[in-house]
């Protein structure tokens, strides 16, 4: 194969994963009840104020070797700083949160580089669990296909906030995100996970009663959480596959600081057209999630291992 001849190959590949980037949401305006939103407005902020971070230099590179006419062609694939970007760049977090309510976070300066640091602050959730497969599945698996449950937890959810499954018999409305949290053994597999949405501001201080046993109305304590961000969504090519490697890469960034976290409980979160990836500082104590985090004498996380 000549060497022009794999530069074109080459040249079209990335066209085409840079179409597939652009086309998640290409031309679909959030409408009602849709999680659409045109992706044209990511032009308006650069990479940093996308992810809400500075993205470190050791995790990124200038991608493959190629003339200025090809660059033109995968411009919105490369940030500000020149670096080439292999997932597409996710909303930003204001705009997601000026479309829905979001869980209130306070926003602190992160130090270094590769992460987010917010406090999620207390607040009533309504929570379900996930089914999981009979076999522990190893932590790579979060968030895959491969895992199943994710349609039958989201309508007990559903059922509550539409009014069917709770003792006001009306509709409560919904916030972001669509939370997973994922608990983890000390070998990390996947022993238990849940799906939870943030009770809408009206009904927070008093949220009407379940009337679906797998569907529980908890409060959650305040935690400090440390955040990556992901373009797109779960179903994108390049999202499961690298989203053990995103966790991987939050953990490098948090040692990197010497920020101690809790390696056990993994948590992503769905928005708009934005995927977070989180650790927290501590075990998240929660009605009854608290009883089934590992207790097999772990420590918290120091970030040697993710």
């Amino acid at each position: 194969m000549s060497k022009a001849f794999a530069s074109l190959l080459l040249l079209l590949v990335l066209i085409a994963v840079a179409k597939s980037h652009s086309s998640s949401y290409k031309d679909k305006k959030r409408g009602k009840g849709h999680s659409y939103y045109n992706v044209s407005e990511n032009v308006e902020y650069t990479w940093e104020q996308a992810e809400g971070y500075l993205e470190c230099e050791d995790f990124l590179d200038f991608g493959p070797d190629l003339d200025q006419e090809a660059r033109h062609k995968l411009a919105e694939s490369y940030d500000e700083r020149g670096y080439f970007r292999k997932q597409p760049k996710p909303r930003a977090m204001e705009k997601s949160c000026s479309s829905w309510e979001c869980a209130p976070n306070v926003n602190s300066t992160s130090p270094g580089c590769g992460f987010k640091t917010r406090t999620l602050k207390r607040g009533n959730w309504i929570t379900t669990h996930i089914d999981l497969p009979d076999s522990p599945k190893p932590v790579a698996l979060i968030d895959s296909d491969e895992m199943s449950g994710y349609r039958e937890a989201y309508m007990r959810l559903h059922g509550y906030r539409g009014g069917y499954n709770n003792s006001l018999k009306e509709p409560v409305g919904m916030a972001l995100p669509v939370m997973k949290i994922w608990y983890l053994d000390a070998n990390y597999n996947i022993i238990n996970a849940t799906m939870s949405f943030y009770v809408p501001s009206p009904y927070q201080e008093n949220p009407p009663a379940s009337l679906n046993k797998d569907v529980r109305v908890e409060q959650w304590d305040e935690v400090v959480t440390y955040s990556r961000a992901w373009g797109g969504t779960r179903h994108d090519p390049e999202f499961w596959p690298n989203s053990d490697r995103q966790f991987d890469i939050l953990g490098k960034a948090l040692q990197k600081e010497n920020i101690k976290y809790y390696p056990y409980i993994r948590m992503t979160g769905a928005y708009v057209g934005r995927r977070e990836l989180t650790f927290v500082d501590k075990a998240i104590t929660v009605t009854e999630i608290s009883k089934r985090i590992p207790k097999n004498g772990e420590k918290e996380g120091t970030g040697e291992k993710v």
